[in-house]
């Protein structure tokens, strides 16, 4: 379920354990070594979707994140609208559920009756000269679709709109290059399959962008440890590093962030792609509904799998006797059970999850 939550590095209890040493050894004095590494690790995370250095900020969540984000925009004017879709994470939606506060405008374009596309051009035409910001997953959270972005980066841009692309649930498992992408903002979490652990979103903001969040914090200015009452923001990405850092998790996430770059996403994403297509074929031989694009070109790191279409709660049955019997999956209402062998995984242990899958839903049709 590294959709959910990745694994644990094997060096995480030691930097946690560094982290405390500096603490009980240096107090105060610690600070030096714990605003570099927070920014050293916020390059580090970076740098896993073809940031420059400098481009990227860690804060705790991509909620805190998006509203900063907000609120660095005008939504007073003519230009108040945002474009997204009902497929984007539910924290996302229930944000500009609530627009209207500020003096904007949803628009929210619907998915594909299937539940598992994303039009993109009908979300391309949803973009005019009314529109502010433009939100979009790069992969899709239920169903792992990787929506191609780029006709919505050239829409946005050719409107004067900033785009904000949502990598949550791709860095780590696909290629992302987010110069060669042309977005303006791409956010994303440590959760999933970076490994790095909660408590570590980021956000990757283009040099040629410039926004000026209402709430900076203190290390969000220019020079934190000045004091200054008066508002000097931080350079670039700076100014969003908010209040104090959570600095145990960014030193948590630092040995997974390093071994990820180490081996590099294409190979990442090769090993991901030859268990996930088994894995999808062998559902289908099943007769299960599999409710993820078929290509692998067109989908991220996981599966999402029904083994009983159409029998209401039957798949979250299935998903908690998958979890008794040692098989880490997770549940989505309306789609299924998601399956995602990372990296670290074998082709083996995603056919076991399958073959136990089968053989519970066996048990319960049975039953």
């Amino acid at each position: 379920a590294s959709h959910t939550l990745g694994a644990m590095h094997r060096r995480t209890p030691e930097r946690l354990a560094e982290y405390a040493r500096l603490w009980g050894e240096l107090g105060v004095v610690a600070w030096e070594d714990w605003a570099s590494e927070v920014w050293r690790v916020a390059d580090l995370v970076g740098a896993l979707v073809g940031a420059p250095p400098g481009t990227t900020v860690m804060r705790q969540s991509v909620a805190d994140l998006l509203g900063d984000v907000v609120a660095s925009l005008d939504w007073t004017g003519r230009r108040n609208r945002v474009v997204t879709s009902s497929l984007e994470w539910p924290g996302s939606l229930n944000t500009w559920s609530q627009i209207g506060r500020l003096g904007g405008e949803a628009i929210v374009v619907e998915g594909e009756p299937d539940g598992i596309h994303l039009d993109v051009q009908r979300m391309v035409d949803a973009i005019d000269e009314r529109t502010l910001l433009v939100e979009c997953s790069h992969v899709l959270f239920r169903t792992s679709t990787l929506v191609d972005v780029k006709p919505l980066v050239q829409k946005a841009h050719s409107v004067g709109a900033l785009i904000m692309v949502d990598g949550y649930q791709a860095a780590g498992t696909v290629p992302v290059d987010v110069v060669d992408l042309g977005v303006d903002i791409y956010v994303g979490g440590s959760v999933k399959y970076l490994s790095g652990g909660p408590g570590n979103g980021w956000m990757y903001v283009s040099p040629e962008v410039s926004l000026e969040p209402v709430t900076t914090g203190w290390f969000g200015t220019a020079r934190p440890f000045d004091f200054d009452p008066q508002l000097a923001y931080g350079d670039g990405v700076k100014r969003f590093r908010g209040g104090t850092p959570g600095v145990s998790a960014a030193f948590a996430a630092a040995p997974a962030y390093e071994a990820l770059n180490a081996i590099g996403m294409d190979r990442v994403r090769e090993r991901s792609v030859s268990m996930t297509q088994p894995l999808l074929e062998a559902a289908l031989e099943r007769g299960y509904t599999v409710r993820s694009p078929y290509d692998a070109a067109q989908r991220g790191g996981h599966v999402t799998i029904d083994p009983a279409p159409g029998q209401e709660g039957t798949a979250e049955r299935v998903h908690h006797a998958l979890i008794d019997a040692g098989y880490v999956v997770d549940h989505r209402p309306g789609v299924g059970i998601r399956v995602s062998p990372h990296f670290y995984n074998s082709l083996d242990e995603a056919l076991a999850c399958l073959d136990a899958m089968s053989e519970v839903s066996g048990a319960l049709a049975g039953g």
